[in-house]
């Protein structure tokens, strides 16, 4: 049962693949499919773990610098001036995909209302069903296209992080 969990986990190969822009040893960074704001991103670990307590030291420490270098990577594509990173570990914290995600969202003066209006709108995205079809979601051309953007950008600030096949 647990086996079947991961095949269909958005989170886990194949599923993960199609949408990841950099890679590093353990971790993908994956353009969000229903973005809060513009380069809102994750950085997701290759193995299925749900909570960050499942991660090795290693992990975590490789985690925190590859963040880093995907927070270069979109303040370049996205102009963005500031980043907010979040962790929901655990339902009760909000975490609506069983695998471990950080958030990363790319922020801009004046690009919502009140600076802390992000939180409020990541809740509602995330309480439509990942899969549901009423969830706003990039069409599969808009996807793709953001992803060959920022992947030409990965190349240019650290051809390293390019994600393999």
């Amino acid at each position: 049962m647990k086996k079947a969990m991961v095949v269909r986990c958005p989170f886990c190969p194949p599923n993960v693949d199609k949408v990841k822009f950099a890679e590093s040893k353990h971790f993908v960074a994956v353009y969000n499919i229903a973005p809060i704001l513009p380069g809102h991103s994750l950085i997701v670990p290759k193995r299925h773990v749900s909570s960050v307590l499942h991660l090795s030291e290693g992990e975590l420490c490789e985690m925190m610098l590859f963040s880093r270098r995907v927070i270069e990577i979109l303040k370049v594509a996205f102009k963005a001036m500031a980043f907010d990173w979040t962790i929901q570990d655990g339902e009760a914290a909000g975490q609506t995909v069983p695998h471990f995600h950080l958030h990363l969202i790319p922020r801009r003066y004046n690009d919502l209302p009140q600076p802390g209006d992000w939180y409020p709108k990541l809740r509602e995205s995330q309480v439509q069903i990942i899969d549901s079809e009423q969830r706003d979601k990039l069409s599969p051309q808009e996807m793709q296209q953001i992803i060959a953007n920022l992947v030409e950008v990965v190349s240019q600030i650290d051809p390293a992080l390019i994600p393999r096949s």
